[in-house]
């Protein structure tokens, strides 16, 4: 990256799916003709420290400011992109404007007396920005009153593949793989009352023995019918899914939901609780269809919408599938494209 052009990324990175998305993000601005580089954090002995919240959200800013002030200094950059909320929670007043990307505001995901600090951080920090990018219009709603202006950019959704044929297996997926957040009990107890007995449920994304640990510590028997699956290739995966007539979530909590809104564009019927957290996907599948919502997150509502999905007429399912498709128009990849390229690069580089 030449001197003084272009935009730096400050990468958090401590999940997988924000360094992919870190990735396709870099993309998306060299797409819309800027020099674009990420640079990486490091926690060095203190990330010994990170045990849990919001003892981890200090040791993530401390690390953050490090690299925003040695990213200005060595690589002068004309903006920078600070991705996560947390990393500019610290950041200094700098000379270059700056946009912070985040899924979720602290407001959101981090409630309570203990994390007030961090929120008046956040507050801060997404005041001086130039930009905010939430993830998705639930994160942009909940964005504290002095945060910057914002633009919604989520991550692209795209089809894998070819759909699938109209009359699918009687097969539903779900991709769990934290068992407690994204509630693999509620999932296996609605999977069994749900009584179904010529329908499968494949469970992917988490080590079928810490399944059946967490299962049994939740005093549940592995229900019949339902299949742990483990970690497999995405590729693999998502063929799945377009087999799949029904995508099923029992999640206490979802982000941006990247897996649900995926498996709508391959044509599965999304089944799901009302998960908390900005989560984009269940805005549409209320629209798409309410009796494949549950009311609450328990087994017996998430049951019941599961039967109906099963039992839902061919006629509509196609009409889902094809309304589903026009609801996600947003979100696929030429539409965020032109979002970063008309909207979001010359807002940012405005007079850098």
């Amino acid at each position: 990256m030449n001197a003084g052009t272009g935009v730096l990324v400050v990468s958090l990175g401590t999940t997988l799916g924000w360094r992919l998305a870190d990735e396709v993000f870099l993309s998306q601005l060299e797409r819309a003709g800027v020099s674009a580089a990420a640079v990486s954090m490091r926690f060095g002995a203190a990330g010994r420290l990170r045990r849990g919240y919001p003892l981890n959200d200090f040791v993530e800013m401390h690390a953050a400011r490090r690299a925003i002030i040695a990213a200005v200094r060595e690589r002068r950059p004309r903006a920078l992109v600070l991705s996560s909320t947390t990393a500019a929670m610290l950041a200094p007043r700098l000379d270059v404007p700056y946009a912070v990307r985040l899924d979720a505001p602290a407001a959101m995901n981090r409630p309570g007396a203990l994390c007030a600090p961090v929120r008046a951080l956040e507050r801060r920090g997404l005041g001086r920005a130039r930009l905010t990018l939430p993830m998705s219009e639930a994160a942009r709603a909940a964005l504290p009153a002095e945060a910057a202006p914002s633009l919604v950019v989520p991550p692209p959704v795209e089809p894998s593949g070819r759909a699938g044929p109209d009359a699918r297996e009687r097969l539903a997926v779900a991709y769990v793989p934290d068992p407690k957040a994204k509630g693999l009990d509620v999932l296996a107890a609605a999977w069994g009352g749900a009584g179904l007995t010529d329908a499968t449920l494949e469970v992917y994304g988490l080590d079928p023995g810490w399944a059946r640990s967490f299962l049994a510590d939740a005093g549940l028997a592995e229900p019949p019918g339902m299949r742990l699956l483990g970690t497999v290739p995405r590729e693999r995966f998502r063929a799945r899914v377009r087999e799949a007539h029904a995508y099923v979530c029992g999640a206490r909590w979802e982000d941006f939901g990247q897996a649900p809104l995926e498996a709508l564009a391959d044509g599965a019927l999304l089944v799901t609780v009302p998960s908390g957290g900005p989560f984009e996907a269940l805005r549409l599948a209320r629209e798409l269809d309410g009796s494949l919502v549950a009311p609450a997150i328990e087994p017996d509502g998430l049951a019941a919408a599961i039967r109906a999905a099963l039992e839902l007429p061919g006629e509509r399912v196609r009409a889902y599938r094809a309304r589903a498709l026009e609801l996600l128009a947003p979100l696929r990849a030429e539409a965020v494209q032109a979002t970063v390229t008309r909207e979001l690069v010359p807002a940012l580089l405005a007079s850098a």
